[in-house]
């Protein structure tokens, strides 16, 4: 399903007589789906001086409809559907001169919000309602891709497969992963419930990828260790890491420090082993223990 193309559909300028004198909107639409929010859309559009309401600023292409509209001065509240989703919207006028609205629908089982603000502008011809749909449907496709991009960086497959993006978003997505960055990226999220953001965990995005289950760790560390990333290997490389620590950091004292490049690395090495003291059994020991737990390891790492 493609909520986006349902938003190109929603935002189409609505089309009325050829002749009919009319007035231009601009129009700032944003959205916000799967936990992001999406830049704001700008456009500009040429609409029947008498029309108003969800009607008269919803989308020229019918496949989306506007239905159970219900209004009070001022005041709009609407259903609408599309061939992939359905949803509710509301619309204010504040004045003649500008109006607020919000849409909110669901497909496949995410949900996009819409977000609209419209300022009545001067007078405009509805000769040139062909002109504008051309430039919106350009603007939308620019969108698309931006959408994609941001999706892309954001690691998040579902994003991609939802939207029907291009390959090359999904190589810019696989080619993160196999960065230090991006696999901090995925590795570090928790489950969330929510299929957008999940789509994003460390196992669903090697397997979008179509590369083994924990390969890109394994892949990383033996980079770091090639180019002596002390930090990425002590943080995320335990087996790399021990031997590094046994050779360079254990049974060093204040007068026979570490190589200089090693010292960041075994401080933090050092550190890691008293924060790793912690609970043991599902029981947390007593902060007296902790400490002579931690002293020992690193008398036995520093030495005396």
């Amino acid at each position: 399903m493609r909520l986006h193309f349902i938003a190109l559909l929603l935002i189409a300028p609505a089309a009325f007589g050829q002749t009919e004198p009319g007035h231009s909107w601009d129009i700032t639409t944003s959205m916000e789906m799967g936990g992001m929010k999406l830049p704001g859309q700008k456009q500009q559009v040429c609409v029947a001086d008498r029309a108003e309401g969800p009607d008269a600023m919803s989308g020229d292409d019918k496949r989306c409809t506007i239905s159970d509209v219900k209004s009070s001065p001022g005041r709009y509240s609407y259903k609408v559907n599309c061939p992939d989703g359905s949803g509710t919207g509301e619309m204010t006028y504040h004045g003649k001169d500008s109006y607020t609205s919000k849409m909110t629908i669901t497909a496949d089982g995410e949900t996009m919000v819409m977000v609209s603000e419209g300022r009545r502008g001067g007078p405009c011809d509805p000769k040139q309602k062909s002109k504008q749909v051309a430039a919106m449907e350009a603007q939308a496709a620019a969108g698309m891709r931006q959408s994609c991009g941001a999706m892309a960086d954001a690691m998040l497959p579902a994003g991609l497969t939802n939207n029907k993006c291009a390959a090359k978003d999904k190589q810019q997505l696989c080619t993160k992963l196999n960065t230090q960055e991006g696999y901090l990226l995925a590795s570090e999220r928790q489950p969330s419930g929510d299929p957008m953001l999940d789509s994003g965990l460390l196992p669903a995005v090697e397997k979008y990828c179509g590369v083994a289950a924990g390969s890109t760790l394994t892949r990383l560390c033996d980079d770091a260790n090639k180019r002596e990333d002390f930090k990425f290997l002590g943080a995320q490389c335990p087996a790399l890491a021990a031997p590094i620590a046994q050779r360079e950091c254990a049974g060093r004292s204040f007068s026979t420090p570490p190589a200089e490049k090693y010292r960041d690395f075994c401080n933090s090495y050092a550190r890691d082993m008293m924060q790793g003291s912690g609970e043991a059994g599902g029981v947390a020991p007593k902060a007296q223990d902790v400490l002579k737990e931690g002293a020992k390891r690193l008398k036995g790492l520093f030495g005396r």
